[in-house]
């Protein structure tokens, strides 16, 4: 299975370095520009469905990417599993005045976070509900913070979170099954890099 994997378009607290957490914030308009940039660059991938977290942000991105890809409204479904980490005090904090953050966001006493173990039970269980979902090649929409757990998880951390930075509107691409395990083929491409980095794999 194919899973290309989206953080969505930026929003105005994106643009000031805010936290976000599960705040509701809408995409501004170069997040919309960045969405519709990343279906651009999924055309003729086989997409036949996309997933996305329920919070508008995210659907927004999805909703964006499907005009681009050939897809329609029908194909975007919510993924409550795709949800961004709950953030707790650091949400709405600026990221500046958040050095703590960074400190503690890996481990389990995440000072009044999600955990770290937690978040990558969930994001594990979002790709086996993809699998289940009958299709072979999705996009699936979520956040910096739940999409860094995962790729933390699953490159034994060599990626994710305390290393990589994800762009908004990248895409990263993950591989495989749940009997075979999944693997990380492509990690956060700009979307006007992305269909040259798949002609390599």
């Amino acid at each position: 299975m194919k899973i290309y994997l989206i953080r969505h378009g930026e929003t105005d607290w994106n643009q000031i370095c805010r936290f976000q957490g599960r705040e509701d914030i809408p995409l501004n308009e170069g997040g919309i520009a960045q969405a519709r940039a990343a279906g651009k660059a999924l055309q003729n991938m086989g997409i036949t469905a996309i997933f996305t977290s329920p919070l508008q942000r995210a659907v927004r991105t999805g909703m964006e990417i499907a005009s681009e890809a050939g897809l329609t409204a029908s194909d975007v479904h919510p993924l409550e599993n795709l949800i961004e980490r709950d953030l707790g005090p650091f949400s709405g904090k600026l990221v500046k005045d958040s050095k703590e953050y960074f400190a503690v966001a890996a481990g389990e006493n995440a000072s009044g976070m999600e955990p770290f173990s937690s978040v990558l039970s969930r994001m594990q269980t979002a790709l086996t509900e993809l699998e289940a979902s009958g299709h072979t090649s999705v996009a699936a929409i979520s956040h910096g913070a739940a999409i860094n757990v995962l790729l933390a998880g699953l490159s034994n951390h060599e990626l994710g979170t305390g290393k990589t930075k994800l762009y908004n509107g990248g895409i990263s691409l993950i591989e495989g099954n749940s009997r075979d395990g999944f693997r990380i083929t492509i990690c956060n491409s700009k979307p006007e890099d992305f269909p040259k980095l798949m002609t390599t794999v």
